[in-house]
């Protein structure tokens, strides 16, 4: 039975939500605040979070930070406040969807049960299509332990930084339009700004050049971005 844990300090939206899961056969265990949350995931690995932003003591933004240094579980965060930057925090962060309160329950678990067949087939197409360490010039990335290296020297990424070069590592040379990248990384039909990803390749590059990486993303005026390896 697929695992979810449910974090909102609103004893009602918690739930509201818990019942709509559970009437789907989800394993839902439910958490008033965030302050045990990292422990727990540690220890049960729970296969989906839903996580309140808001809440008193440590917020949502903070634990979906410590998270993300060591679990790609699917991560919708859900939020009182219809600000567009708390949304750019979240999926610059590694959440990899959002909804703003109130919300129908019936679209939240419609959106838990999408991320997770595609999460599935993720796993399904990679296992089969490609090898664990892939090599783009004197890029390296090893998929297994999530590291990426440029001559044995280990990059420093942020989920998403690391999301958005493995795949631009696994499609060189193909050009993608900012739509595409947004649909493909965040795994989501994102409908905020897409020029978050204009972001995120800024961040990359610094971190590229930096380390005097061969592979560079380019920028395709009016379209979008490809990566390729640099020669000479």
């Amino acid at each position: 039975m697929t695992s979810i844990f449910v974090v909102d300090d609103d004893p009602s939206i918690l739930r509201l939500i818990s019942e709509y899961l559970r009437k789907e056969e989800f394993h839902v265990t439910e958490y008033p605040d965030g302050q045990h949350l990292i422990e727990e995931v540690r220890l049960h690995k729970p296969d989906f979070l839903v996580l309140d932003i808001m809440m008193p003591g440590i917020n949502g933004l903070t634990l979906l930070t410590e998270l993300r240094t060591f679990t790609e579980m699917p991560i919708i965060m859900i939020s009182a406040r219809g600000d567009e930057m708390d949304r750019i925090i979240g999926l610059e962060l590694g959440c990899n969807d959002f909804l703003t309160k109130p919300f129908n329950p019936r679209e939240l678990v419609g959106r838990v049960k999408s991320m997770l067949r595609l999460v599935r087939l993720g796993q399904d197409q990679e296992s089969e299509a490609f090898s664990k360490v892939i090599q783009a010039g004197n890029l390296k990335v090893n998929e297994e332990f999530r590291k990426v290296s440029v001559e044995e020297t280990e990059l420093v990424l942020t989920s998403r930084e690391y999301d958005l070069l493995v795949f631009f590592a696994k499609h060189l040379e193909r050009p993608f339009t900012r739509e595409q990248l947004i649909q493909q990384v965040w795994h989501f039909d994102y409908l905020g700004d897409v020029r978050v990803v204009d972001d995120l390749v800024k961040r990359l590059r610094k971190k590229l050049s930096e380390y005097a990486a061969s592979f560079q993303i380019d920028t395709l005026w009016g379209y979008g971005y490809k990566a390729l390896v640099k020669t000479g």
